[in-house]
């Protein structure tokens, strides 16, 4: 997925005010960051197996589970604000 939105998709929504088929994109903030700070990088983006045995892993799958565990850490914050939002106090 973020290889798809770095090489296509940012520069799609950006265009089209950070909306999909009509409707704004899924955490449009954090996208519209990712999209300022690469513009000014050079970034490459690279394929790596998620799942091999250890015995197979490299450095690149070590990374590769490191920047997962970051990403479902994030995710989770990001799905209890969600869900607080429209609750009654």
């Amino acid at each position: 997925m973020v290889a798809n939105a770095l090489w296509g998709w940012l520069n799609r929504w950006k265009k089209a005010n950070w909306q999909r088929r009509g409707k704004p994109i899924w955490a449009a903030e954090i996208w519209q960051d990712i999209a300022a700070r690469v513009e000014k990088l050079t970034v490459k983006v690279r394929h790596v197996d998620a799942h091999v045995s250890k015995s197979q892993a490299n450095e690149e799958h070590h990374n590769n589970e490191q920047v997962d565990k970051a990403a479902k850490v994030k995710v989770s914050q990001v799905d209890l604000d969600w869900q607080h939002k429209g609750e009654v106090s």
